[in-house]
């Protein structure tokens, strides 16, 4: 599917999962070097940066968060030549869809600013990294009632949580690392490819990036603070237990012993027989029992 989008003297056009047929229409129309279409119909596993006078390609990852229905990072393969922006993915981008509904907006206040395709393109980057900063909000608020449910006594159900985010922010410390060196070639691509002009804000796309990935390590050390804390409390929740049943047995056991002494078939055992021996042993049960529990207090064991 390709949809365009035009402002002044610039085009932009969009593919969804093109066709052979599709990729070489487009590349005609944008006079795409041939060089950089060698892989626009499939996705590649690693970002990549290429550049030569008057043309510009980057493939970036961008984690998802929320979505289920896939198993892998939106991959969005950017095209920047001078008259034409052409971006290549292969699933619906929220991002991507967001601005396309603000890009004459966006436009008319920029005016000047975005009527080249070097800013329209670093603009619209620069839109994307800005809505993984809602991803990251998601995944602290996650954080936030994982913190909740630990100090509400749901330590148990919480290992599953903190699983779960833990697994998100993974993939999403991921997904971004992939961007670092991307990003250092973009800086000098586009730079040999439209001129020194653009190099701050492939400067600043860098800066937008640095702050995304301390977030996301702020974020995985929190998550790692939570599960130590989770495990310690759900460790003295066990250890309890434990004690309570250890207690329990150790005063169990010899009132066991005694009554399979006294339950033994002999001649001579003592009391039995005599006149009230089941309430006297009954008694000395009582007693020992006491007694261990007044020693377990006095030794704050319970």
């Amino acid at each position: 599917m390709i949809e365009r989008y035009k402002y002044k003297n610039l085009t932009w056009i969009d593919v969804v999962t093109p066709t052979p047929e599709e990729v070489r229409e487009v590349a005609a129309e944008a006079k795409i070097p041939p060089e950089f279409t060698h892989d626009l119909t499939t996705m590649i596993p690693h970002s990549k940066t290429y550049y030569k006078k008057g043309a510009l390609k980057i493939t970036l990852d961008f984690p998802i968060v929320r979505r289920t229905d896939i198993d892998h990072p939106h991959e969005v393969k950017f095209i920047a030549t001078r008259t034409h922006l052409v971006t290549v993915r292969f699933e619906d981008i929220e991002a991507v869809h967001r601005f396309s509904k603000e890009f004459e907006v966006r436009c008319m206040l920029q005016s000047g600013k975005t009527s080249t395709t070097p800013r329209l393109f670093l603009s619209l980057l620069d839109f994307m990294y800005d809505a993984l900063y809602l991803k990251l909000d998601f995944l602290e608020a996650k954080l936030k009632d994982v913190e909740q449910g630990i100090f509400s006594e749901r330590e148990r159900e919480m290992v599953t949580e903190i699983s779960h985010v833990s697994r998100r922010l993974i993939a999403f410390r991921q997904t971004l690392g992939s961007h670092e060196n991307a990003l250092k070639r973009l800086h000098e691509g586009i730079t040999a490819a439209f001129g020194k002009k653009y190099a701050p804000n492939a400067e600043y796309l860098e800066h937008h990036y640095r702050n995304l990935t301390r977030r996301v390590h702020a974020l995985i050390s929190t998550l790692e603070d939570l599960r130590d804390t989770n495990m310690g409390l759900l460790t003295t929740k066990q250890n309890e237990v434990m004690k309570i049943f250890t207690i329990l047995a150790f005063i169990t056991f010899p009132l066991t012993l005694f009554t399979s002494l006294f339950g033994m078939n002999t001649v001579t055992t003592p009391i039995v027989g005599q006149e009230g021996d089941f309430w006297f042993i009954v008694g000395i049960m009582m007693f020992v029992s006491i007694f261990f529990f007044v020693y377990f207090k006095y030794k704050r064991w319970i």
